[in-house]
């Protein structure tokens, strides 16, 4: 009996860590700079703000602690409720004005207008979105453009026909950065040439590759940008691994088939999402 009670109590504990965020408010962006604070009743909290891993030796309070923020900041953190660790969470907190992806869509001939329909990761944010999303304005030669509405998000490509039997939809992407998709040949790593001559973007985008995908154990990675380190998460933004990136490979041999994003952080903190499929 006292087995059961036991188990009993260990699932409801890990019930509750499941079920709340240790921080409030729970709208992640302010607008000048605004106060944080970690909690976690009859706990002892322990945190970082520097984006790294908290561990037992990181700072730490007893149930709740306020901090003031003026800047962009990652917290992280977890708790300790008699004896039972919670998860690690993460939580990136904007302030003031950040910068937003552009996203450019070529759609079909077909299409008689198009849409994009987003999901916000960050800045967290309680709002949602309704598709089939804005309708995207003309850019050139068949390319439509719109600025996303977060830092980083997924972001779906639409024929704005929701509820239609003649409903087209392209697959949901995760990106922090610019991102180029033509519905005939799919994701392309450079700007076409009439958005380079119209101005429409400055510069050509630097190609990041991934290979192989779908891979079964090493993920090799291959660009000019000089990656530092990386996370692996779901489409749902839980975290499977954060390290340093060693000689442009990752191990993924632990992580059970399906899919994954992969997002890799250069040194001018520059973000890059990238999909792969775990054979």
């Amino acid at each position: 009996m006292k087995k059961n009670l036991s188990l009993i109590f260990l699932f409801a504990l890990t019930f509750l860590f499941s079920q709340s965020s240790m921080f409030a408010p729970y709208e992640a962006w302010f607008q000048n700079s605004g106060t944080v604070t970690i909690y976690s009743d009859n706990s002892m909290i322990y945190y970082t703000v520097d984006g790294t891993e908290p561990t037992l030796n990181s700072p730490s309070a007893v149930n709740q602690i306020a901090i003031p923020v003026s800047q962009t900041t990652t917290f992280k953190a977890f708790s300790v409720r008699y004896g039972i660790t919670s998860p690690v969470e993460t939580v990136k907190y904007y302030v003031g004005t950040y910068p937003t992806p552009r996203l450019f869509f070529k759609p079909p001939a077909s299409w008689t207008s198009s849409c994009a329909y987003s999901n916000i990761i960050e800045p967290r944010t309680m709002v949602d979105f309704w598709e089939p999303g804005p309708q995207m304005p003309s850019a050139c030669e068949g390319w439509k453009k719109v600025n996303a509405s977060f830092a980083v998000g997924h972001i779906t490509f639409n024929n704005c026909l929701v509820y239609s039997p003649f409903w087209q939809t392209s697959p949901s992407f995760m990106t922090a950065t610019d991102i180029f998709y033509d519905f005939s040949n799919g994701l392309i790593t450079d700007p076409p040439a009439c958005l380079l001559a119209s101005g429409e973007v400055a510069q050509k985008a630097v190609s990041i590759k991934i290979f192989p995908n779908p891979v079964q154990e090493i993920l090799k990675v291959d660009s000019e940008i000089k990656f530092l380190s990386y996370e692996i998460t779901d489409a749902s933004g839980k975290l499977f691994e954060s390290k340093m990136l060693v000689n442009n490979q990752v191990n993924v041999s632990k992580l059970s088939s399906g899919l994954y994003f992969l997002k890799l952080m250069n040194a001018d903190q520059g973000l890059h999402y990238i999909r792969f499929i775990k054979k």
